[in-house]
């Protein structure tokens, strides 16, 4: 009995030992564990918070959408902070300020600039087709019939005017039209509230005339259209320009850059809710809005080494009715990234 005794206070302190040894090897390897994650979470957090960061200046307008998923969802190892401008003086002062790393501005403003001496690239063209003459008036089917009339235009020395100024040239009323200028916002407005009857407008701001107005709105002339039936090119409007320094220090990012913005176009096309929620958010424009310019502009990214033809083209043409839009002259072979 006494053996019998002995025999199981053994037993039973063997079973002791090893389920305090089982149970000291499972809170060391839970232990390790939780150790692991938390180091790969701070690892994580050290990552992203090491992130550089670049700024996207950009016109609320067709060149910030795609910017949008980019400043939501980062590109290659980098972040984007998207900031915007509403007049050319605006982005004016950001560039003379040196602000800005990605900047959104029509190529004709780029080529001024240029010619007065900033130091920019163009890197891409991005914006293909946005702006439209647009009338309440049923008796006003062409551009002649404007002849006499009050016309609005947004971004006075930008695409919109200069283009317009072209074709009433072309049309021989550059001066029977009167031309007054406001904002794109402003100029809406104005539509909607029947205090004007003819306005150039770009897209996606003119789709909020178009939903509210449905069909007591009319195209007259759409930009890109009328450019592609006279010169057989598709128009170059806007692109984005860095500086030369940013140029020569940073082209990986560039290349990221240009690669990321172009997979969010396709992305922009592909899910235009996504894109409509963040511009509701970021941009103050209305989602459906949005949706629905989304199948009125040309937006795709074409290298500047690849648009070059086309943007002199453009520029030639410009250069012999309006030389003071592209500054005087074709800026110089460095204009053109590559």
């Amino acid at each position: 009995m006494k053996t019998f005794k002995s025999s199981l206070f053994l037993i039973m302190m063997v079973l002791a030992i090893l389920t305090i040894t089982a149970c000291g090897g499972k809170s060391t390897t839970e232990q390790n564990s939780e150790q692991a994650q938390a180091q790969s979470e701070q690892k994580e957090e050290t990552t992203s918070a090491e992130k550089q960061t670049f700024t996207f200046l950009t016109p609320k307008g067709a060149p910030a959408l795609p910017g949008l998923l980019l400043a939501e969802e980062g590109f290659e190892n980098y972040q984007l902070e998207l900031q915007t401008w509403d007049q050319l003086e605006q982005l004016l002062a950001h560039l003379q300020n040196q602000e800005g790393d990605f900047i959104a501005a029509p190529v004709n403003v780029a080529s001024t600039l240029v010619n007065k001496g900033l130091p920019l690239k163009l890197i891409n063209v991005n914006t293909w087709g946005t702006i439209f003459l647009v009338t309440t008036d049923d008796n006003v089917k062409t551009l002649a019939d404007l002849e006499g009339e009050s016309l609005y235009i947004s971004h006075k020395s930008g695409p919109p005017d200069v283009l317009t100024k072209y074709l009433l040239e072309k049309e021989g009323i550059q001066d029977k039209v009167e031309l007054n200028y406001a904002t794109p916002p402003e100029i809406a407005q104005m539509l909607i509230a029947g205090k004007i009857k003819h306005a150039v407008l770009p897209e996606p701001v003119l789709s909020s005339v178009r939903i509210k107005l449905q069909d007591q709105v009319k195209e007259v002339i759409d930009f890109q259209a009328a450019w592609k039936e006279m010169y057989n090119l598709d128009l170059p409007q806007a692109g984005i320009v860095v500086t030369e320094k940013f140029a020569k220090e940073h082209p990986e990012v560039i290349e990221a850059f240009q690669k990321a913005y172009g997979e969010a176009i396709e992305k922009m096309y592909a899910n235009p809710d996504e894109i409509a929620k963040l511009a509701e958010q970021y941009l103050d424009l209305k989602g459906p809005i949005v949706k629905n310019a989304l199948n009125k502009m040309v937006i795709k990214l074409v290298e500047a080494k690849d648009a070059k033809a086309s943007v002199e083209q453009y520029f030639l043409i410009l250069l012999e009715s309006q030389p003071e839009s592209i500054g005087g002259q074709l800026p110089n072979e460095g204009f053109y990234y590559k």
